[in-house]
């Protein structure tokens, strides 16, 4: 009875690492498909095909105070540009100062991207399946202030975007997932940002 019993778990365990080589073998050109496209260079994230907005000002500073904590659960520090970065380069790609006098001051108060740790299956039901293991948040803040004639006058706008990511997931996609994120998040800020100076700095637009 002990004999039978020992060749049944065999032949159990024999069909199951069988379904595992077999799934193993079934994905593996559809990995080897994706591999050269996610090796690509990510291109280069800039803002010059967008309008420019004329600031009544002298000179534009741009001011990065949020500082990267360089650990967990941040890690802004390892995409391939950062909202801090990216917010940067709005700045400088879309601002454009054409008075005589006059100070703007573009303060960047927050260009985070936050990771969460997402709960993933395990035992039998978690070999077969695939998991959205992590999620990222990115996010940015920023403050834009005009002095002037003995004046204040500040905008401010903020976006947050966020994807989930696959447990499978190689270190190229999840790069470029990092970007796409960044870029996103970055359109959602230049629609934002673009309301904010419209709705409070309109007297310093040209």
């Amino acid at each position: 009875m002990r004999d039978i019993i020992k060749e049944t778990e065999l032949i159990t365990r024999e069909k199951l690492y069988q379904k595992l080589l077999f799934i193993f073998v079934l994905f593996i050109p559809l990995a080897g498909c994706d591999t050269p496209n996610l090796e690509n260079p990510l291109p280069e994230l800039t803002f010059k095909h967008q309008s420019i907005i004329q600031l009544d000002v002298k000179r534009i500073q741009i001011i990065n105070e949020f500082k990267m904590p360089f650990k967990f659960p941040n890690v802004e520090h390892l995409v391939p540009i950062s909202p801090g970065a990216s917010a940067e380069r709005w700045a400088s790609d879309i601002l454009r100062p054409i008075g005589q006098s006059g100070i703007a001051q573009f303060v960047i108060t927050n260009g985070s991207v936050i990771q969460e740790n997402l709960k993933i299956q395990k035992g039998i039901k978690g070999i077969f399946s695939i998991d959205q293991s992590k999620r990222f948040k990115a996010n940015v803040n920023v403050r834009l202030e005009i002095f002037k004639d003995q004046e204040k006058s500040i905008a401010r706008a903020s976006a947050s975007r966020s994807q989930t990511l696959r447990e499978d997931a190689s270190p190229n996609l999840q790069s470029r997932l990092w970007y796409n994120l960044v870029e996103r998040l970055m359109k959602s800020f230049d629609r934002e940002m673009r309301h904010q100076i419209n709705t409070h700095l309109k007297p310093y637009i040209s």
